[in-house]
């Protein structure tokens, strides 16, 4: 007779690590990569952890939510003034109330100047022709 207990964990495992896995090169594609070792010096910078199971090189799906999620999270509260609210829609998946909250103006202005470049020749003529019409 079989352990009871000894098929439970097989089971277990078996319908559900293989679905919490992300391989290296399913990052190459996510992070836009075109190189694995950039991949690993990724990883190794940010504390996502990498292993090898046969040839082929894997992390854990939930390290990469999580270190996608902060870097979410660090943004919304750098540029939204109703930051909470806006994790707390995001989180909720209430796509109503985060329309709300992203119509809102910017905490942050953005600003930028442009240097008037001179016109060519091409576009001087042309102004010149659209003025005499």
């Amino acid at each position: 007779m079989k352990n009871p207990d000894t098929n439970n964990e097989v089971a277990i495992a078996r319908s559900g690590i293989t679905n919490k896995l992300v391989e290296i090169n399913e990052l190459l594609d996510l992070l836009g990569y075109t190189d694995e070792r950039s991949i690993e010096t990724w990883c190794k910078k940010n504390k996502i952890p990498l292993f090898q199971l046969g040839k082929k090189t894997y992390t854990i799906r939930i390290f990469i939510d999580l270190f996608f999620s902060k870097k979410m999270e660090e943004y919304v509260k750098a540029t939204f003034k109703n930051a909470d609210g806006i994790l707390k829609a995001i989180a909720d998946d209430n796509k109503l109330e985060l329309s709300k909250f992203i119509n809102e103006p910017l905490d942050k202005k953005v600003e930028r100047k442009f240097k008037k470049s001179a016109d060519s020749k091409a576009a001087t003529d042309f102004m010149n022709k659209l003025k005499a019409l």
